[in-house]
């Protein structure tokens, strides 16, 4: 008995609930305009903002006179090195270390020497970016924005995300694709 009692009791809330109205229903076209696109394109250049700002008042303590690329990688040429302009086809042989603009650097990234094959590796654009600006033997300082070296993903304990880097480049060998 008590069973039907709550059968019973359960059919009849449920039919008083269904006969509330339902919520108006909104075209999808007429649904208001939520899209985080535009915000985020705002973000992203106040950041490069701030960013560039840190550069510049970085580059300014050192009075060196670097030039700035279209993509935004500062550098200063130190030893214009022998021979052609390294090209992306080019096998490079090339010793670097990277500090933070701060001055603090990590043991991960002082004097590394590594071979690159420039068309299929996978190092950060700025990396590929300032080995195209030397030659044989050639060398210098390069100021990287975040988004040119190590991005959101940084190099664990070494340089957090979203970090500009000061990275000197000196090429030991170039091997001519021909």
């Amino acid at each position: 008995m008590i069973k039907k009692l709550c059968y019973i009791l359960s059919v009849c809330l449920g039919l008083l609930a269904s006969c509330q109205d339902p919520a108006p229903q909104i075209p999808y076209n007429k649904l208001p305009k939520d899209d985080p696109t535009e915000s985020l394109i705002e973000m992203n250049k106040e950041f490069a903002a701030i960013e560039d700002s840190l550069i510049r008042a970085y580059i300014d303590s050192l009075s060196i006179p670097f030039t700035t690329t279209k993509s935004g990688l500062r550098y200063y040429i130190t030893n214009q090195g022998e021979g052609d302009s390294i090209s992306m086809t080019d096998q490079v042989t090339y010793r670097y270390s990277v500090k933070l603009l701060d001055g603090s650097t990590c043991d991960k990234l002082t004097d590394v020497v590594k071979t690159e094959n420039l068309e299929h590796c996978e190092i950060e654009r700025g990396y590929r970016e300032a080995l195209s600006l030397l030659k044989q033997s050639g060398s210098g300082v390069f100021v990287m924005p975040s988004f040119l070296a190590y991005g959101v993903i940084g190099v664990p304990k070494c340089i957090p995300s979203w970090t500009p880097i000061e990275c000197t480049i000196t090429v030991i060998e170039v091997k001519r694709d021909r």
